[in-house]
This record gives C-alpha cells, sequence and structure tokens, in this order.
C-alpha cells in the first residue's frame, strides 16, 4: 500500500506550537499520514501551570524558533486556561504586538477537544471545561480519552480525517459575527492551517491494488 499526495510547492518551513500532548500527536499523525516534509511539529509542553498562563510560554518558543529560522510559527493556545486565569485583556495585548509576517496565533476554545468534537457535531454551546467537550466525544469515537497511548494507538488524525471537511466547516461557521459573541464562545481557529497546508480538504489515501 503506497500513499499519494499531491504536489505541494510549499517553499517554506515552519513550525506548529502546541502546549499539550494531543495537540502533538495528532500533527505528527497528520504529518506522517500527508507526508509533510516542511512542517515542523514542537512538543513544547509548559503545562497549565506556567507562570502567566501557558500562552506565554507557547509564545517564547515561538520566538525562539523564529530566531533559529524558521519562516513562520503557527501557536495553538487553548484558552480555558486564558479564561480561568482572567488573562483576556493581558493576552490580547501580547497577540497584537506579534510580528503577523512570522507569527500566527489560532485559538481553540476551551481547548483542542472542540476542533475533535466539530468533526461530528455544528456546536456553538459555551462549555465550562475540556472535560465537558470530552464527554460530547464520546458518543462519536468510543473510549475517547487525553491518554498518550490511547491516542497514538487509535492514531486520532486518520480516525478523524474522513470528517475533516466538516470540521473545516463547523469552525468557520464559529468566526461568524465573531467580536458580536462573548470570548467565552467554542472556537476552533486550527481550521485555518488546513488551508495554509494545501488539505482543505485533504486528498484521498490512493491503494494500491
Amino acid at each position: 500500500m503506497t500513499r499519494k499526495t499531491s504536489h505541494r510547492n510549499f517553499k517554506k518551513v515552519v513550525a506548529i506550537v502546541g502546549d499539550g500532548f494531543t495537540e502533538k500527536i495528532y500533527f505528527d499523525q497528520l504529518k506522517e499520514l500527508e507526508q509533510l516534509d516542511d512542517v515542523v511539529i514542537k512538543p513544547e509542553l509548559p503545562g497549565k501551570a506556567h507562570k502567566g498562563g501557558s500562552y506565554k510560554r507557547i509564545i517564547e518558543s515561538a520566538k525562539s524558533l523564529i530566531e533559529k529560522g524558521y519562516d513562520h510559527v503557527y501557536c495553538l493556545i487553548d484558552f480555558d486556561t486564558v479564561i480561568s486565569e482572567k488573562k483576556i485583556t493581558a493576552f490580547k495585548n501580547d497577540i497584537a504586538c506579534l510580528d503577523p509576517d512570522c507569527f500566527t496565533v489560532y485559538i481553540n476554545n476551551p481547548c483542542f477537544e472542540t476542533w475533535i468534537l466539530l468533526h461530528f457535531e455544528k456546536t456553538a454551546r459555551m462549555f465550562g471545561s475540556c472535560e465537558d467537550v470530552s464527554i460530547k466525544i464520546l458518543p462519536h469515537i468510543k473510549g475517547y480519552n487525553k491518554r498518550q497511548d490511547y491516542l497514538k494507538r487509535k492514531n486520532i488524525y486518520k480516525a478523524l480525517r474522513p470528517h475533516l471537511d466538516n470540521a473545516i466547516q463547523n469552525a468557520a461557521s464559529l468566526e461568524l459575527n465573531r467580536s458580536d459573541h462573548s470570548d467565552k464562545k467554542p472556537r476552533a481557529e486550527i481550521f485555518k492551517i488546513f488551508k495554509i497546508l494545501n488539505l482543505s480538504p485533504p486528498k484521498p489515501i490512493q491503494i494500491d491494488k
């Protein structure tokens, strides 16, 4: 069995930086399945206890990567910690200071699991926690949990891939009139990465008979 993807003229080397194992595993699996050689997935797992909010560590890591020669860094921010620590204003100020030619910040609210849920449901429900989102995923992915061994064994990206177009559409709908809604409205800006990587929607996997 061989995999084939469309030719991509992707001249820049970019990095994707997240703050959790789920994101790291998901994008590692994406990179392998889609054969992306010009994207670096950085673990950078600061944990929720990082002083000032985990987003600060992600931004620091992103700046370090630009200094090392990366063309662009995409930062994935789980917004639950920003909200719980009442850092929304500080977050917006910090993001406004970043050079858009080098950095792009994508918010998942409350967390990466919102993106997973949107593969199956179109929802604008305001979740109280990441755990609440995970519970909503269970009817769609039996036994879903955030353990590393489960995510790797399940190959979560491959399992979700057939529903990717749904997720992109559902996530995009949450951005409509965004300024008119609360900061707590669910969000999965991660969908924008797939257009940048020319995977929106992805080409089907070819199987040699």
